[in-house]
């Protein structure tokens, strides 16, 4: 049966051959899709429906993929990690099929001068000085996000960096009089941190975003204190302006903790600010 399938998906390389293919290898029912993915060019999850089917979503060049990629990606999904040989085979293929897709920016490039803050100059102060030492290679780029209402009600993304394009984006809600320019350039630091930590793939074939060392440096940040202490404190406010695309009041905002608390040790917090910065930068 595994031969029939392997000779589908070498004369019909399209994702039904795919689906055929996994389907008879793994002898439970699967759906293949092609992505445009570079960040995950392979990933597999449980599908909705029947019950036990799976859902394995290829880069669209895995269409081109010979038959040693069809078993190597039929064992990586069986076993993952525990497939070595099958695991170094898919990660020689994708390194070659990236290389042939130029990465390119998720989303055009806007404009860095908000109306309140401007981005570029915070990139130019953290580059000469917390990451002057940093090999960053080629200068990030930075922008304000798209302006407008959100339908965000539980948790807001602040910042986001895209590795393809080198390009940092910072949410438009905190463009305004009431944030104040030291917490906007603690999250341009945040994500121009992805820079010097990419991602990397932990034991479990996840993706880190946030492994130990990003987080020392992001601890060391000199604002780092007040700047967690006033996202706890402003956290909803931010939320219902993105939400309705109005300013925040001035009067509503709280500061956070008195600056001779900053200086006390974050005993049981710990927990809590680290679940705060996942909600936070989810990237």
């Amino acid at each position: 049966m595994a031969e029939a399938a392997r000779a589908i998906v070498s004369t019909l390389p399209t994702e039904e051959a795919w689906s055929a293919y996994l389907t008879a290898e793994l002898r439970v029912p699967v759906r293949a899709h092609f992505t445009r993915s570079r960040k995950a060019p392979v990933a597999v999850r449980p599908a909705r429906e029947p019950r036990g089917a799976l859902e394995v979503r290829l880069h669209r060049l895995f269409a081109e993929a010979p038959p040693l990629v069809h078993g190597a990606v039929a064992s990586w999904v069986r076993s993952g990690r525990r497939a070595p040989r099958a695991c170094a085979q898919l990660d020689a293929w994708i390194a070659e099929i990236l290389r042939r897709v130029p990465p390119t920016a998720r989303f055009d490039v806007g404009a860095a001068r908000g109306a309140h803050h401007d981005l570029e100059g915070l990139v130019d102060e953290i580059l000469a000085g917390e990451l002057a030492s940093d090999p960053l290679g080629d200068r990030p780029r930075v922008s304000w996000g798209r302006r407008g209402a959100s339908r965000t009600r539980s948790s807001l993304r602040l910042g986001s960096y895209d590795p393809d394009g080198r390009l940092v984006r910072i949410h438009p809600v905190l463009d305004q009089v009431a944030v104040p320019a030291w917490f906007v350039r603690f999250v341009v630091f945040h994500e121009l941190l992805h820079a010097v930590f990419p991602p990397v793939r932990g034991a479990d074939d996840r993706w880190v975003h946030h492994g130990r060392e990003f987080r020392r440096r992001e601890r060391a940040y000199g604002d780092y204190r007040r700047a967690v202490a006033w996202e706890r404190a402003n956290l909803k406010a931010l939320i219902r302006s993105a939400r309705r695309g109005v300013p925040i009041d001035p009067e509503v905002l709280r500061s956070g903790p008195k600056p001779r608390d900053l200086h006390k040790p974050l005993r049981r917090e710990k927990g809590v600010l680290r679940l705060l910065q996942e909600l936070l930068f989810p990237d």
